[in-house]
């Protein structure tokens, strides 16, 4: 690690963590809590219900309710993703290594997409721009 790339580094640990807090409630047993929110509790769970041809599932719990742990995660894992966004952007402003800062706005645009999937195609969308822009004049 070089000391000029300090904020690719943090930015990518904080990236992973964003990551590592999105996955949590895709991944866990629907037993450890209901979903406050109306509708399928997680992607994971939508994307076997289509994939068996199953139909929608059922909140058993009032929206306005209290918010559970897994909005709590979502939450956290969105602003986490968004911190560590601007550490890519500001590392790659201050011409730290590009791979380095290229890691970082992915591994933060893939703990974004977990909980909002439009939002991250524009990051990869603008990322893939930024790349394009950057390939031609260097």
């Amino acid at each position: 690690m070089q000391r000029r790339d300090v904020f690719g580094w943090v930015g990518l640990a904080v990236a992973i963590l964003a990551l590592g807090l999105a996955l949590i409630p895709g991944w866990t047993s629907p037993g450890t809590g209901l979903d406050s929110r109306a509708g399928e509790p997680g992607w994971v769970g939508w994307f076997g219900r289509w994939a068996f041809g199953l139909p929608p599932a059922t909140s058993l719990t009032d929206p306005a309710g209290p918010t559970s742990w897994r909005d709590t995660l979502s939450a956290t894992s969105s602003i986490l993703g968004l911190a560590a966004l601007v550490l890519g952007i500001v590392g790659y402003v201050r011409r730290e290594e590009a791979r380095l800062t290229a890691c970082c706005v992915g591994v933060a645009a893939g703990a974004i997409a977990t909980q909002h999937p439009f939002a991250a195609l524009l990051i990869m969308g603008f990322a893939v721009l930024t790349a394009a822009v950057l390939a031609r004049y260097g």
